[in-house]
């Protein structure tokens, strides 16, 4: 059973869409939201943003994926300054930076964590990412990669609290094969069958989203009605392997792809307008 965790928000101008900072008792990790609006005042303000740290710049991507770019920096105000005069990166609304609260981070600690965050965002596939290599420093004493890794842990549990949720990946999940009939899955499992349109997709609500399973097929067929937001989507998945053409009008997933909402998850296997409220059915 998973442990309760306290973590404290703190509105540093008392507006949800102003400055926000967040910790977890007792961890040593400090993180500072801030819209792009407010960054003169963050950088003239904020204490932390003078710290060794790794940071995050988020911003509207292609279709539905955000755009995103992880940085490092011996002074992380300094590099925001950089990229807010950088028209190459002009991308972000919004950035989240990570610092130490007794400031025990160096240089080689967040150029780690700095190789291990895009590490994570490549794998969870959810975000378009702005880095143009993928960093891997490993030149640290081992126990200081066991303390990173601990560190990481908790970011992890934290990031999405403050509305960065592009490096959680779903929770793999064994199906019960047809020979264990007593094996359960602790999810509803959903269904949705066309064979017409040669679609046949099974889906798991994890974690709050809607994940259509590995193997799952969909129509290739694009309607005017079909979002240009999941059309982008489903290039990328075509581009990425995610997804492959298969036989004359449809497509396999080859990894499971997760959705905000049902409706989302039927739309982008049609190809067209439709309601995953209806289309979706309990397997059981």
């Amino acid at each position: 059973m998973a442990r309760g965790r306290s973590v404290r928000l703190y509105l540093a101008e008392g507006s949800a869409t102003g400055i926000l900072t967040a910790e977890i008792v007792n961890w040593t990790g400090h993180v500072l939201a801030c819209p792009r609006t407010r960054l003169e005042v963050a950088l003239k303000e904020r204490e932390e943003l003078r710290r060794t740290g790794v940071y995050i710049l988020i911003g509207e991507g292609v279709g539905e994926l955000p755009a995103v770019y992880i940085g490092e920096g011996d002074d992380i105000a300094a590099r925001l300054r950089t990229h807010s005069r950088d028209e190459t990166k002009d991308f972000w609304d919004r950035f989240v930076a990570v610092t130490s609260k007794d400031m025990n981070l160096t240089k080689a600690h967040v150029k780690y964590l700095e190789g291990r965050l895009i590490g994570l965002l490549s794998n969870a596939r959810k975000s378009d990412i702005r880095n143009r290599t993928e960093p891997g420093f490993d030149r640290l004493p081992e126990a200081d990669i066991a303390d990173m890794e601990t560190f990481l842990e908790e970011l992890q549990l934290i990031l999405p609290v403050v509305g960065i949720d592009v490096f959680r990946q779903p929770r793999i999940i064994e199906l019960p094969k047809p020979s264990s009939p007593e094996t359960t899955v602790p999810e509803a499992r959903f269904y949705v069958r066309h064979a017409a349109k040669g679609i046949s997709a099974t889906a798991l609500e994890i974690d709050g989203e809607f994940v259509v399973l590995s193997g799952s097929t969909g129509s290739t067929v694009q309607s005017q009605s079909f979002p240009d937001k999941l059309r982008v989507l489903r290039e990328q998945a075509l581009a990425s392997g995610r997804i492959v053409a298969e036989g004359t009008g449809n497509f396999r997933l080859q990894s499971d792809i997760a959705f905000s909402s049902p409706s989302s998850a039927a739309v982008f296997l049609f190809g067209t307008s439709r309601n995953g409220r209806t289309d979706w059915l309990l397997a059981e």
